[in-house]
């Protein structure tokens, strides 16, 4: 089963075709009314908990400012050195994996699941 995700606006669009493919039900900042670029990471944060979405994204500020109370789950991604393919290919292999009830807080996310 697909995991309900939202993408950072720092997450490329590919990304977001990619996991629609592998029958996740995706969600981009950029293209979300409520949102946009720009948007805050509080808002994020906000629409993840409102919205039962898992956040994707490089930012950092996940990791360092943004409490993990404030939303329902981020899986960061800390090597932004990755494919736009390795990053899809690694949300879907933690997706098949971990139930979606499972990811909670903060969980760090890399090459090592390919």
């Amino acid at each position: 089963m697909g995991y309900r995700l939202i993408l950072d606006e720092n997450v490329e669009h590919e990304v977001y075709h990619r996991l629609e493919n592998y029958g996740h039900d995706v969600a981009h900042v950029d293209f979300v009314s409520e949102l946009g670029k720009g948007t805050d990471d509080y808002s994020i944060a906000q629409y993840s908990c409102d919205t039962e979405r898992v956040i994707v994204t490089y930012d950092d500020d996940f990791v360092l400012e943004v409490d993990e109370s404030d939303y329902r789950a981020v899986l960061y991604i800390h090597d932004a050195r990755l494919t736009v393919k390795d990053v899809a290919d690694i949300v879907h292999t933690v997706s098949q994996q971990y139930p979606q009830e499972e990811i909670q807080g903060l969980e760090y996310i890399g090459d090592e699941w390919l």
